[in-house]
């Protein structure tokens, strides 16, 4: 008997009319999107700049801590990783690359967490082969550890500002600072959906906050801080740099949305800027959501936080820096004293910089977050000179708290 093409056809467009409707996973521009209640139950995201252990000027970096000190507190910093067993971990200032990030993941596994890594260095001085640098101690950069479920892969190591010079894992020449984000790819294997995944370390420069500088701009217009105008350069200039930094690597995960099939992507790290700053504007101009706006949170979530950090203490100058010691010079004494107790006020002020930016990433999740790495060890200190953040996306009709905001 033979059959009509209209025939063979009407059971397929039946298909794509009803039964495939029902399909949990559906195509839309090339892209899997998948149905809300397909997605695993929870995923939790931790970004984290684990500090490098090292102290550090323009042109040198020594050893900031004894061996053994640096050795045990990666071995507390993954204790409390473990306590969390994130499914994501954005890490900044690991140091030195390879083989800090090879032992955290190693000192996971020893607790039962497996992890697979991938890196990019972005302060490397000189080094050939390894091991022959001029900083021997200095190979810091950026990694991205994921559950092997995820199937974490590199896409590449992106740098976002510097002229000259380039830092790879092994080798590298670096004649000014270099800033670089890490951009991975991961799969969830609920749905099969791919997203994009970053992590970076924006410029960081002279802190100065807006009351801060406010109070500088008054005492210029009455007639004092002459320099005041070339100081305030400096930090703008600072500002355009992260601005740069920002637009770059948000326009590079953008481009690889658009030539790939991907749902979303979230970007963590040290961003170096508050959210009164122009960065923060220029981020929300991007339409990039700060994950911290739609979590049920307790509290500000201060990731650098001198008053309560002691690490941060330990760091604090006793003196001022030199570009504010240049524009508080021929200030009368007593003006000068309270210059430097402004300073000393900024200085010990704390701050949100540290931040999950998300886009399109597991929409319609709820959200919470919490700091990451308060608990201190037997001598009183944290794990890092930073707070981490730990996002929680839960499906929602799986845990979620009462009144927790949605991812979109």
């Amino acid at each position: 008997m033979r059959i009509s093409g209209t025939a063979l056809l009407a059971p397929l467009v039946a298909c794509l009319l009803y039964a495939c409707a029902s399909s949990p996973d559906l195509y839309t521009d090339g892209v899997l999107v998948a149905a809300p209640e397909s997605g695993p139950a929870s995923f939790t995201v931790l970004t984290y700049n684990a500090w490098h252990g090292l102290n550090t000027g323009e042109f040198w970096a020594t050893p900031g801590e004894p061996p053994e000190v640096n050795q045990a507190r990666l071995q507390f910093q993954a204790a409390q990783i473990a306590a969390v067993h994130p499914d994501l971990i954005l890490l900044q200032e690991i140091n030195p690359l390879p083989a800090r990030a090879d032992a955290l993941v190693a000192a996971l596994a020893d607790r039962g967490l497996r992890y697979d890594v991938i890196h990019q260095v972005d302060a490397c001085g000189i080094r050939v082969r390894g091991k022959a640098a001029l900083v021997s101690g200095l190979n810091n950069g950026l990694a991205i550890l994921a559950t092997p479920r995820l199937s974490l892969r590199k896409l590449t190591g992106l740098k976002l500002s510097g002229d000259f010079g380039r830092c790879d894992s092994l080798s590298g020449v670096q004649l000014e600072e270099l800033r670089y984000a890490l951009i991975g790819d991961i799969t969830i294997p609920e749905t099969g959906q791919h997203y994009l995944i970053a992590s970076t370390h924006l410029h960081s420069g002279i802190e100065a906050g807006a009351i801060f500088l406010e109070g500088l701009e008054r005492a210029h217009g009455s007639g004092y801080l002459a320099r005041y105008p070339a100081f305030r350069w400096q930090i703008d200039l600072s500002r355009l740099r992260r601005i740069g930094e920002l637009d770059l690597l948000t326009r590079t995960l953008r481009q690889f949305r658009r030539n790939g099939a991907y749902a979303g992507f979230a970007m963590g790290g040290d961003f170096n800027f508050e959210p009164d700053f122009p960065e923060y504007e220029e981020a929300r101009l991007l339409r990039l959501t700060d994950a911290y706006t739609i979590a049920a949170r307790g509290g500000d979530l201060f990731t650098a936080d001198p008053e309560r950090n002691r690490l941060i203490q330990a760091g604090l100058e006793t003196g001022l820096p030199p570009a504010v010691q240049l524009v508080f010079r021929g200030l009368p004494e007593e003006l000068a004293e309270q210059a430097r107790t402004a300073y000393q006020a900024e200085a010990r002020r704390p701050r949100r910089i540290d931040y999950l930016w998300i886009d399109t990433f597991f929409p319609g999740y709820c959200v919470t977050q919490q700091l990451f790495g308060i608990d201190v060890d037997a001598a009183g200190l944290p794990g890092s000179d930073h707070y981490g953040v730990l996002t929680r996306f839960v499906r929602e009709g799986g845990g979620c708290i009462e009144g927790a905001p949605a991812a979109r």
